[in-house]
């Protein structure tokens, strides 16, 4: 069967606990386990309509489950910092050249202008959590609403966020 996004967000949402407790013990991390939650959920958006899926929550669980290992391996494999000036010298440097900073610097003003467009509860709870770091509970009590809204909030967003990611990706 082809999925639909409503059935994506049904399947996020009646699996999501579940998966978060188990992303949280292999990433040692509530807040890591949610970030991946998050991204496992744009996956499934990504597939939407595209490709038939037999078993959703199987699908589910590997995307999670390999979003957290891809996510073990970088800290796993994340360079030290330096003790020496020496060590320090080694680290190539990573400033991009003009034209792909400018690039990049159009690619964010697009970026932050749909962002901006977003409906502003939802505008709110995104900048609260992915700018200033804030937790699901946080956001809640700050907007009065339940984690449960927070969490449906954050899904808008992060459809929006994606949506603007992909025109971007294609006028390139």
């Amino acid at each position: 069967m082809l999925l639909t996004s409503v059935q994506i967000e049904d399947l996020f949402h009646r699996y999501r606990d579940e998966l978060t407790r188990r992303l949280a013990a292999m990433v040692k991390s509530h807040e890591t386990a949610a970030d991946l939650m998050q991204e496992a959920y744009l996956r499934l958006l990504g597939l939407v309509n595209t490709r038939a899926v037999e078993h959703p929550r199987a699908l589910l669980h590997r995307i999670a489950t390999n979003l957290a290992i891809d996510h073990l391996r970088r800290d796993r494999h994340c360079p030290q910092i330096a003790d020496s000036l020496d060590g320090m010298i080694e680290v190539s440097c990573g400033t991009p050249s003009p034209e792909r900073a400018a690039m990049g610097k159009e690619r964010l003003g697009i970026f932050l202008k749909g962002i901006d467009a977003l409906p502003p509860r939802t505008r709110e709870a995104f900048l609260l959590y992915r700018v200033y770091g804030y937790s699901y509970r946080e956001i809640s009590i700050r907007m009065n609403i339940s984690e449960s809204g927070v969490e449906k909030l954050l899904m808008r967003a992060l459809h929006q966020a994606s949506a603007i990611l992909d025109a971007l990706n294609a006028d390139e």
